[in-house]
């Protein structure tokens, strides 16, 4: 038993020096994450009755928002890589001290090869018993700093490609917590308008089924009225399923625990705002110049071009050089210290097909980098035209919600300030129109809160905070400036387009022009 524990003891420490895991070690591992990772969400809240603002939620999903945080953390590895690749052009230095002894004294003896008898020459002794060397080894290689040069260089653009994604994370976070915002918001305007209305709704069951009894009212049309009543109520309760939903979701944007525990200002929704737009020529340039996507493709671009490079690095010899330093304690030796210069240079041919390939693959990838770069130009173009179409689309529904719930709030204000409203019947009608223009009401703000975050998406597609004058300006001037000084290109671009699209007419002309039969000869 002793000896078996002993195995199993050994088998254990093995086991944990090697680092293996079985499914069994996770398991217990994820046990201890869910309860530590549910007491931190839990902890980690916000006070239930505070009334949050748009530009609160905004700043707390920045703040803590923890898929950002993610995106942070990768952006600092992408630092650290960059450092990384940065030293790796520092040349090599070795430093080395061996130490060696022998049991006996190291001696030989030499023999006479030629010569008139078989003379011996006495031993002799060239090496200490114990010996020890020093030695320090500073060594260049051409080829492996190039190759990390390139490296850094690659290591940078992957870092601002980080960053670009980062931005646009956070871009596109801010229009997802604008969406629920106004979902929250829209949606706590609708308890408070159909709360009271829902209780009434429930109460007029009883008052059909007593008219039903009495025959005032037939059973089909009893039949109807409840059936309108229960459609009505289902509509309206629908609203207190999306607000908790929406809830849900807010709170997860904002980094604290998903409960419905959240209250926002709603006041935003009694205005209707006037935005005001540049023309849509202009919007499309300033997306190609500050959406991060765009920054994303043309350093992946230039990555690759930098991939070019260092093939051709690679074609060429490895010249190494060094610098040796060597110090022994071997009293027999003549000079007990030295240096050494050296440079080695090696090549290997059998290589080279193989760096023209990947040159030639690299060149071609370059080239699919530059495609895809106009090609998400014109996808980019395509997203702000279709965002502000969903704009004025938005507009015209809030416009048609507004006409038609005050045209309901008229008719309900006529209906009830009517001296001949009287009677159960005539009751149960009024009933009917109360709910109908709640519904109304409640279909205006969730109008008005599609039309705000429709004005966030263009922001977002523009790839921009805002659309301020100040903001506007500067970017047109910056794309005047670019305009003026690559004139002379676009002018030698638009002469080739011109040319090409000549010849392409030209050959359509004479594609078109019909052949001429031969003449028939003379008799």
């Amino acid at each position: 038993m002793k000896y078996r524990n002993v195995l199993v003891g050994g088998s254990v420490g093995l086991v944990f020096l090697a680092g293996c895991k079985s499914f069994d070690d996770y398991q217990e591992e994820r046990v201890a994450y869910a309860v530590k990772h549910f007491e931190r969400a839990r902890y980690d809240n916000i006070d239930a009755e505070r009334v949050l603002s748009l530009d609160e939620c905004v700043r707390l999903a920045v703040k803590n928002n923890l898929d950002l945080k993610v995106f942070g953390l990768e952006e600092q590895v992408a630092k650290e890589m960059r450092t990384s690749e940065m030293l790796g052009m520092l040349p090599e230095l070795n430093v080395s001290d061996n130490l060696t002894g022998r049991s006996n004294t190291p001696a030989s003896s030499s023999r006479q090869v030629h010569g008139t008898g078989p003379g011996t020459y006495t031993y002799s002794q060239s090496q200490d018993r114990n010996v020890n060397y020093l030695n320090v080894d500073l060594a260049l290689s051409v080829l492996d700093f190039g190759l990390a040069f390139f490296n850094t260089q690659q290591s940078q653009d992957r870092m601002l490609l980080r960053q670009q994604r980062t931005r646009r994370a956070e871009q596109n976070l801010v229009l997802d917590t604008v969406r629920v915002y106004f979902q929250v918001a829209a949606a706590q305007r609708a308890i408070n308008v159909a709360g009271k209305l829902l209780e009434e709704c429930r109460n007029r069951y009883e008052l059909i089924e007593q008219m039903g009894d009495s025959g005032q009212i037939t059973p089909f049309r009893a039949f109807d009225e409840v059936k309108q009543f229960v459609e009505m109520e289902k509509r309206l309760t629908n609203y207190i399923r999306s607000y908790e939903n929406s809830c849900v979701e807010l709170r997860s944007l904002l980094g604290f625990y998903p409960n419905a525990a959240i209250r926002v200002d709603d006041s935003v929704l009694d205005t209707v705002p006037e935005f005001d737009f540049p023309e849509m020529e202009l919007m499309e340039q300033i997306a190609l110049m500050k959406r991060p996507e765009l920054y994303e493709v043309d350093m992946q671009k230039h990555i690759n071009v930098l991939e070019c490079r260092k093939t051709l690095v690679m074609m060429f010899p490895n010249v190494r050089m060094f610098v040796d330093f060597t110090n022994s304690n071997n009293s027999f030796l003549y000079h007990s210290t030295w240096w050494e210069l050296g440079i080695r240079a090696a090549y290997n041919l059998l290589k080279l097909p193989q760096h023209i390939a990947r040159y030639q693959a690299y060149s071609a990838q370059v080239d699919a980098e530059e495609a895809r770069t106009y090609a998400q130009a014109i996808a980019v173009m395509a997203q702000v035209r279709i965002a502000h179409a969903n704009l004025v689309a938005t507009r015209e529904r809030l416009n048609i919600d507004t006409r038609v719930n005050a045209a309901y709030r008229k008719n309900l204000e006529k209906a009830e300030g009517s001296s001949r409203v009287s009677g159960e019947l005539s009751q149960l009608e009024l009933a009917h129109m109360r709910l109908a223009a709640a519904e109304t009401e409640i279909e205006k703000y969730l109008s008005l809160g599609n039309y705000y975050v429709a004005y966030f998406r263009i922001l977002n597609t523009l790839g921009i905070e805002n659309l301020h004058e100040a903001t506007v300006a500067e970017l047109k001037k910056r794309l005047e400036d670019e305009r003026v000084r690559a004139a002379e290109e676009l002018a030698h671009a638009k002469a080739e387009y011109e040319a090409e699209q000549a010849k392409i007419r030209e050959a359509e002309q004479q594609l078109e022009t019909p052949v001429e039969p031969p003449a028939e000869p003379a008799a």
